[in-house]
């Protein structure tokens, strides 16, 4: 959950998304449970995903960067988790660690204005390696640019051939990509479509106004895991659906 959500709720109550995203996310990464990985989260949020991961993974060193982060935030959560190091600025973690297995940004790039000179800069750090593989995770398709997205200060949304062009340009080779989330359309649509006739919303998410009980947000969690495991399962017969979130699994093509 990005911290500014976060901090709008006195208790968390965890989304449907968020959960079934930590599902997609590990599967994606397809990690070894006997190897040990050196994880870098660019943009980490409240740290929902590295604790989902260590439940089952529990082998893996995260490095996690989040600048909406305090210094006082940042000297607690670096005493909860020795697997979980925290920081507010990358100047920090660059210091520290001489190479990264996986690098994530989940959903961070459309928060950037001049994304390819973000990510030419990211691949240039030493610890990014020719090993080093990078999963990028973005809001899916401009035409669905929302309240919502306004809210969380995104400058854009992408296609997947847009996301696609800018790894390639900004000197990634690209192992993998896709869609997920085909059933979440309808109803960005459906929002999209109110904001055009009767104006824009308030400024808060549905991440924030989640008040499903236990039994409806575990149906809904396997509702969209299962649309997931659908997408992936055309993809495999050569059929590429569309979904409200877009992704690309990359490696860099040369090590200077």
């Amino acid at each position: 959950m990005d911290l500014k959500e976060r901090r709008q709720m006195n208790t968390v109550k965890r989304h449907p998304w968020e959960m079934s995203r930590a599902q997609v996310i590990a599967d994606l990464l397809k990690l070894n449970p006997e190897r040990e990985y050196r994880i870098l989260d660019i943009g980490c949020g409240d740290l929902f995903l590295e604790e989902y991961l260590l439940e089952r993974y529990a082998l893996l060193q995260f490095y996690c960067i989040d600048i909406a982060y305090s210094e006082e935030e940042v000297t607690v959560l670096n005493q909860k988790n020795k697997r979980i190091r925290v920081y507010n600025n990358f100047a920090d973690v660059a210091d520290e660690v001489r190479q990264m297995d996986i690098v994530l940004l989940l959903d961070v790039v459309e928060h950037i204005e001049r994304e390819r000179d973000f990510l030419e800069e990211l691949i240039s750090r030493p610890f990014f390696t020719k090993q080093t593989e990078i999963l990028i995770t973005v809001p899916a398709f401009q035409c669905l640019y929302t309240s919502h997205d306004h809210f969380l200060g995104h400058y854009r949304r992408y296609s997947l051939k847009e996301i696609r062009r800018l790894v390639q340009q900004a000197d990634l080779k690209l192992l993998t990509s896709g869609y997920f989330y085909m059933s979440l359309l309808i109803p960005r649509m459906l929002k999209k479509g109110k904001e055009n006739l009767v104006g824009k919303g308030r400024d808060t998410t549905g991440l924030v106004e989640w008040k499903g009980g236990a039994g409806w947000t575990s149906f809904l969690k396997k509702v969209l895991t299962f649309d997931y495991r659908t997408g992936k399962f055309f993809k495999a017969m050569g059929l590429s659906l569309p979904g409200l979130s877009t992704y690309v699994l990359c490696r860099k093509k040369s090590v200077s």
